[in-house]
């Protein structure tokens, strides 16, 4: 991985870092056999002490990653396109107006082990609303996470995952889309699976985890 950037941005700063990361190539598109599409938004925020990223914890008793912390987003309906998809997700998750986000570009598609294609779209928020409201049934809550924060490097770590804990066909389909060959284990076969602790109570790992490393790499890194 590169050198995080040291600096403290402001919104605007992290605004065109954010888009000339996401010009410098076309993102990576997959596709399964037999897995639906779905998008997440990486919602930028303007707040008065820096800009922030949204993150939802998902209530228990989704039958997909319940009680994980993820991206406001969900399965798309027929036809819809991931833009669309993922504003329409964050405003019926947390409140999110979709006419007050501006798109900005996609993220790789990457493999959910819950058999989903997943797009991240981000987007910059001017004017986010002072509060969000989460989605009964669906968000157990909604969280903001400092951008400084998260790109503090000694605030993410690493950890190696067993693969084994998956069914064979969906280990083998998130091999081959999410992990590039130096983050597999040579002598285990493990996984290298990135966490980020800006809040030790709200621990960012797993899916969500890559796509803000994929994020990170691209806009702040050196």
């Amino acid at each position: 991985m590169g050198v995080v950037s040291a600096w403290d941005p402001d919104f605007q700063e992290a605004l065109e870092r954010t888009r000339a990361g996401l010009a410098r190539r076309p993102p990576r598109t997959l596709e399964v056999a037999g897995y639906r599409r779905a998008a997440v938004l990486l919602a930028l925020l303007d707040r008065k002490g820096g800009p922030t990223l949204l993150f939802t914890r998902r209530a228990a008793a989704l039958p997909h990653h319940g009680g994980e912390i993820s991206f406001p987003g969900g399965g798309l309906l027929p036809g819809e396109q991931a833009e669309a998809g993922a504003l329409r997700e964050a405003e019926e998750e947390v409140g999110l107006p979709p006419g007050c986000a501006e798109v900005l570009g996609r993220l790789d598609d990457l493999v959910s082990v819950a058999r989903f294609v997943v797009t991240p779209v981000v987007a910059a928020v001017r004017e986010p609303p002072a509060v969000f409201a989460a989605a009964p049934g669906e968000v157990e809550e909604h969280f903001e996470l400092e951008l400084v924060r998260l790109l503090d490097p000694r605030l993410r770590r690493s950890t190696l995952w067993d693969p084994a804990r998956l069914p064979p066909e969906v280990a083998q389909a998130v091999r081959l889309a999410n992990i590039p060959a130096e983050d597999v284990d040579p002598a285990t076969g493990h996984w290298l699976v990135w966490s980020f602790h800006a809040d030790e109570s709200r621990v960012v790992w797993g899916m969500t985890a890559r796509v803000l490393t994929d994020l990170i790499g691209r806009s702040f890194e050196r």
